[in-house]
């Protein structure tokens, strides 16, 4: 018997990459799976229902359950219909995997209205509504033990770098929204955690500069492998987590824990309002931050270079110019 045998789980952006490998997975494990996917590009433009039917259908010659959707999860009230069919077909819900997202390359200054909104609707609007719509459908049913929800927030979004401005802002929205909804849902038996992945899909294969890093290794563990992210999925879904309300970074065979948005540094002017001065002064004592920003494992941008070299980079990569690999550099936050 499978690790979750009889679960019923919801899986978006799975016709592909690391929503596959999640799919997959929890089939293998037993769950029934709704394989949800638009087919979209990777900037949200377009639609194929190829991708979901063929997830579907590998699940199902492997003696799995599954079946294929091609729902809009950018439609907040659209996405009711993901739950309302998951239920429908196979009688009740038990795990939801917002893994669906997409992304544009702009800075802050070159950021256009329709590419924001496109990337918010889909990677921060889509995960809310669908938790939405899932938690409605738990409450009607009344508490019970063993419901999960695992979103995909992204290390672009826990240690922001230059460069994708919507995608990153949305990133670190689900990584709130994450800490914000456990709190909210524990009550019906809900545990929300976040997996922040550094694996191989479409938005590396789309980034020339990571080619080396997601290369598949001669030997050895294969770091960039979406399976390895879908082991800790498997566990969020199952009855052996003990967390809720938190992000996990994975590297390979790496895990590791976000302590939310802690504050490391405190001063205090022993109750008394700050006059301009003292702040300045108690402020002089706090070291400078320089923020390092992981593009890969072995390719930083570290403090201390000129802002405007980094996101020419950035701007060749969203190009799909080629680019050295980058000798650690500095960017002064």
């Amino acid at each position: 018997m499978g690790l979750l045998e009889g679960k019923v789980a919801i899986v978006t952006g799975a016709g592909r990459g690391i929503g596959r490998s999640h799919a997959l997975a929890l089939a293998r494990e037993g769950a029934a799976v709704l394989v949800n996917d638009l087919g979209t590009s990777l900037t949200g433009a377009g639609a194929d229902g190829g991708p979901a039917a063929v997830v579907a259908e590998e699940i199902a010659a492997a003696g799995g359950k599954a079946i294929a959707d091609t729902g809009d999860i950018a439609d907040w009230d659209g996405s009711k219909a993901l739950v309302d069919r998951a239920v429908s077909e196979f009688g009740r819900l038990d795990i939801l995997v917002n893994n669906a997202g997409i992304t544009e390359y702009e800075s802050i200054a070159t950021e256009r209205r329709e590419g924001w909104k496109r990337v918010m609707d889909v990677n921060i609007t889509g995960t809310a509504a669908l938790m939405h719509w899932a938690a409605q459908y738990w409450a009607e049913q009344g508490p019970e033990l063993g419901r999960a929800v695992i979103n995909t927030s992204s290390p672009a979004g826990t240690n922001p770098p230059p460069g994708a401005i919507s995608y990153v802002v949305s990133k670190a929205g689900v990584a709130a929204l994450t800490m914000a909804s456990a709190i909210e849902l524990c009550h019906l038996g809900i545990r929300v955690n976040a997996v922040a992945p550094m694996a191989r899909s479409r938005m590396s294969d789309a980034i020339p500069i990571l080619d080396e890093a997601m290369k598949v290794p001669a030997e050895g563990l294969d770091r960039m492998d979406p399976g390895n992210i879908s082991r800790l999925m498997l566990y969020l879904a199952s009855p052996d987590c003990r967390f809720t309300g938190r992000i996990f970074g994975v590297d390979g065979d790496r895990i590791y824990l976000f302590e939310s948005m802690s504050a490391e540094t405190h001063v205090s002017n022993g109750g008394r309002a700050w006059e301009h001065g003292e702040l300045a002064r108690a402020l002089a004592e706090v070291p400078q931050q320089d923020r390092a920003y992981m593009i890969a494992p072995s390719l930083h941008i570290r403090a201390g270079a000129p802002p405007a070299d980094v996101l020419a980079a950035f701007d060749r990569i969203a190009r799909g110019e080629p680019v050295e690999v980058w000798k650690p550099i500095n960017i002064r936050s």
